[in-house]
């Protein structure tokens, strides 16, 4: 129904990152933002990375501790 529309056309060929608006003023600011943006975005990225692998780290050390636990109360009660 609109994909005939211009501003349809207009719209998608302005989040094309390689579509130059043609404007001299806003094409050097375009490029700039959307490189900042890609550098914030591998940033986080990075951090939820270093984020889940703390995560797993403190789940496997309390799975660890709790297995040495139970294996020395065993060891206890055999004894007993």
């Amino acid at each position: 129904m609109f994909s005939n529309s211009k501003s349809c056309s207009r719209t998608k060929s302005f989040y094309r990152r390689d579509a130059a608006s043609g404007n001299t003023a806003f094409d050097p600011y375009n490029a700039s933002t959307l490189r900042r943006l890609e550098e914030e975005q591998l940033e986080f990225e990075s951090f939820m990375d270093r984020l889940r692998a703390a995560k797993d780290q403190t789940e496997f050390d309390e799975f660890m501790k709790d297995r040495s636990r139970k294996t020395h109360d065993k060891a206890a009660q055999s004894e007993a």
